[in-house]
C-alpha cells in the first residue's frame, strides 16, 4: 500500500510547530491536510491539530480531525521534536496516513516483503540473492555453493562464498535434522 507521511523534522523546518501557525500540507493534487499548532489542547502541552478528508463506509468523503501531541527531546546537545503516535502512544519521527488516520508505521503492519520473513526464510532468501548476483543458475537449491563467475577476482568471490556459507549453515543443519 502507498501511505502519505508527515515528518516532524520537515514540520519543524517549515515552521509548522510554532504555536498558532496554520498551514495546508499538500501531498499531491488530490490530497491535502490542514494543520494548526496549538498549546494546552486536549491535555497536550503542544500539539498539531490535523483535519483531513476520508472515505466513510458508504463511500462518501467526510472530514476527520486528529490531535497529535509532540514534545522536544534532548539528543546530546541538540533539541529535536518527536510526535506522539495517537494509536500506540510512542514517540515517532514520522507518522503515516492510513485507514485510521496518522499513526506510527508499526500500527499499519509490515510494509516490505522481507519484514514478513522469519530468520530461516530470510537466510535462504539472502543465499538466493548471492547466487543470483554471481550468475549461478546451475543449481536450483539456495544452499548449494555458488560457482565462481569468469573474470571475478578470487578475493571478491571468497567474500561472497563466506557470506553464503554463513547464511546457509543454519538451514543446512536444520535440513540434516529433518532427514535423520
Amino acid at each position: 500500500e502507498q501511505y502519505y507521511s508527515i515528518d516532524v523534522c520537515w514540520c519543524y523546518r517549515n515552521g509548522l510547530l510554532e504555536p498558532g501557525r496554520k498551514a495546508i500540507v499538500r501531498f499531491d493534487h488530490s490530497f491535502a491536510i490542514k494543520t494548526q499548532c496549538m498549546t494546552h489542547f486536549w491535555g497536550c502541552g503542544q500539539c498539531l491539530h490535523v483535519k483531513y478528508p476520508a472515505l466513510n463506509r458508504a463511500g462518501k468523503v467526510e472530514n476527520k480531525e486528529q490531535v497529535i501531541g509532540f514534545e522536544w527531546v534532548m539528543n546530546g546537545k541538540a533539541r529535536r521534536p518527536y510526535f506522539y503516535c495517537p494509536m500506540l502512544g510512542i514517540l515517532a519521527g514520522k507518522l503515516l496516513m492510513g485507514r485510521d488516520g496518522l499513526a506510527h508505521r508499526r500500527w499499519y503492519g509490515p510494509h516490505y516483503f522481507s519484514q514478513t520473513l522469519g530468520h530461516f526464510d530470510r537466510a535462504l532468501w539472502s543465499c538466493r540473492l548471492i547466487k543470483k548476483k554471481l550468475g549461478d543458475s546451475v543449481s536450483e537449491f539456495a544452499t548449494d555453493l555458488p560457482l565462481k563467475p569468469k573474470g571475478m577476482h578470487k578475493h571478491t568471490y571468497q567474500k561472497y562464498l563466506d557470506k553464503h556459507r554463513r547464511l546457509a549453515l543454519p538451514a543446512v543443519m536444520l535440513m540434516d535434522d529433518w532427514c535423520y
